[in-house]
């Protein structure tokens, strides 16, 4: 039986930058229940993991998959932060 490479240099960048995109419709879907400058803040805070993903595709392809799970980690921060303090709610 042989194994499958998963040959994550190759596909890393890709799986990576899907991620980010998947990322940017949920912070998009933000809308839902934060004000304007959440949704804002969000996207600032998403767009600050772009240079993050470009170097690690440059130096790590094959890490380029974490970069998406650590934004999705980002968000969720400040959406706690958000309901917590500043009652973000529907």
């Amino acid at each position: 039986m042989s194994r499958t490479s998963l040959q994550l240099d190759r596909s890393g960048p890709w799986i990576g930058v899907t991620g980010l995109v998947v990322m940017l419709w949920l912070v998009i879907s933000t809308v839902i229940y934060a004000p304007w400058w959440g949704v804002l803040l969000h996207l600032v805070v998403l767009a600050c993991f772009v240079p993050v993903l470009r170097r690690t595709i440059a130096t790590r392809p094959a890490r380029a998959t974490w970069v998406p799970l650590y934004a999705l980690a980002a968000w969720f921060a400040v959406n706690a932060v958000g309901v917590s303090l500043f009652d973000w709610r529907t």
